[in-house]
């Protein structure tokens, strides 16, 4: 069976944490990369594999958008896609008077998947109708629901029209001038993490915070299933959003330190919150303490933690008036802590034990004459890092990611950040020799 993903505002994270996740109950062998691009990616499970729980992956994943299965093998024709999708639909309303459906169009293409997927788009415009036109001629009321802007149509309106209850939400997936089709089977939660995050007791937007799908996915990719007795540890937990993500996904031992006594106390509150909601699995333990992370060593038990997930203190606030030189003043003074807090990192940790982190990379513009001004990330260094141990893994496979039009950090990380932001984070993933 073949399934469909689709990926959130940074791809390469997205799929980082779906096979990291997938890898946890299927062996390598039992899923298969079909294809990828910056729109979605497809896998496939050999006959005989048992059926994913699409469910069950939406709730636990934060970068994926939608999940589905696929009808067809073959690339199908516009008029066969007509015909598909009003078959479709009559067979999973049989009974019903009324549908509600709608299509979204994705590239697979490697280069320009938005323009791509508009030009398919555009050539599906009687699409809708005719489906509409048949379901009719087969008794059922049919609403057929348009993308407002672009070519597909957002989570929110999947979820708000019903389509999969009372319908579908067909995707079409194009490569070059071919498409193959899908079906919407599970849609991300949005409605739940916006309701965590802004629904939490205490949120600090003065020092920012973490956004919480970014605090799972890093949680997946650290490999770490959790389960009852895993220990998570957020050396830097500031409001916590580590720490209510880790309950939310089923840690049982969830950990948490900062060097604010305020962070602290709203970590515990913030916790509290899902315990108290339901979210939290029975008996799970939750503890926090103001603590340096460079004294950890003196506060947790050594070699007792099977996973740190963090973001680092990312530095003092940018105006972006900074020089080249104030900034690697201000990495000098965060790798020293960074260094340290490493040290502290390796005695508490189990031998060999995943560290997922967020560091900071500084954007920088760089304005040479006669040219627009261009920008650039400065970051933390880890090979620096080498005498503590530290052993950098990439996140992604070298192949994907250049399907993915992407490539790793110098950390082999990946970046997350917006085009407006002065200050990116950079996915790292290490372990210690």
């Amino acid at each position: 069976m073949r399934h469909f993903f689709i990926l959130g505002s940074h791809p390469s994270l997205s799929v980082a944490e779906i096979l990291t996740v997938l890898g946890e109950t299927l062996q390598k062998d039992e899923f298969t990369v079909t294809d990828s691009s910056r729109h979605a990616l497809i896998i496939e499970t050999p006959a005989g594999t048992p059926a994913l729980d699409t469910a069950a992956l939406m709730k636990r994943l934060g970068g994926t958008v939608k999940i589905g299965v696929m009808l067809e093998a073959a690339p199908v024709k516009e008029s066969e896609l007509i015909a598909l999708m009003a078959e479709t639909l009559e067979k999973k309303r049989a009974g019903q008077k009324t549908v509600t459906f709608g299509y979204s169009v994705y590239s697979l293409d490697a280069e320009n998947p938005v323009n791509r997927a508009g030009v398919i788009a555009s050539r599906f415009k009687k699409v809708g109708m005719e489906t509409k036109r048949l379901l009719k001629e087969a008794g059922f009321s049919a609403r057929w629901v348009a993308a407002q802007t672009g070519t597909m149509l957002t989570s929110v309106a999947v979820v708000k029209n019903k389509m999969p209850e009372e319908g579908a939400e067909f995707v079409i997936l194009s490569k070059k001038d071919t498409w193959t089709v899908g079906i919407t089977t599970d849609v991300q939660p949005f409605e739940e993490f916006s309701e965590h995050d802004y629904g939490r007791p205490d949120r600090d937007t003065f020092q920012g915070m973490l956004p919480p799908k970014l605090a799972r996915l890093m949680l997946n990719v650290s490999g770490i299933t959790p389960a009852a007795d895993a220990t998570v540890l957020d050396p830097f937990c500031g409001s916590g959003t580590v720490l209510t993500e880790a309950l939310q996904i089923g840690f049982g031992h969830v950990l948490g330190s900062d060097i604010n006594e305020k962070a602290v106390e709203s970590s515990l509150k913030n916790a509290a919150y899902i315990t108290e909601k339901g979210l939290a699995p029975a008996g799970a333990e939750v503890r926090t303490l103001m603590s340096d992370a460079r004294d950890l060593a003196q506060k947790f038990t050594l070699k007792s933690i099977d996973t740190i997930v963090a973001e680092t203190y990312l530095g003092p606030p940018r105006n972006g008036r900074e020089t080249r030189g104030e900034i690697q003043r201000m990495l000098y003074t965060l790798g020293n802590l960074y260094y340290q807090s490493f040290s502290a990192f390796k005695k508490v940790l189990k031998p060999g034990a995943p560290v997922i982190l967020a560091l900071p990379a500084y954007v920088v513009s760089v304005k040479d004459a006669g040219r627009a001004a261009t920008t650039e990330l400065h970051g933390i260094s880890l090979a620096d890092f080498a005498p503590l141990g530290v052993k950098v893994e990439p996140l992604l496979p070298q192949p994907i990611m250049a399907r993915l039009g992407d490539k790793p950090s110098k950390n082999q990380g990946l970046y997350y950040g917006r085009k407006d932001q002065l200050v990116w984070r950079e996915i790292v993933k290490i372990r210690f020799a």
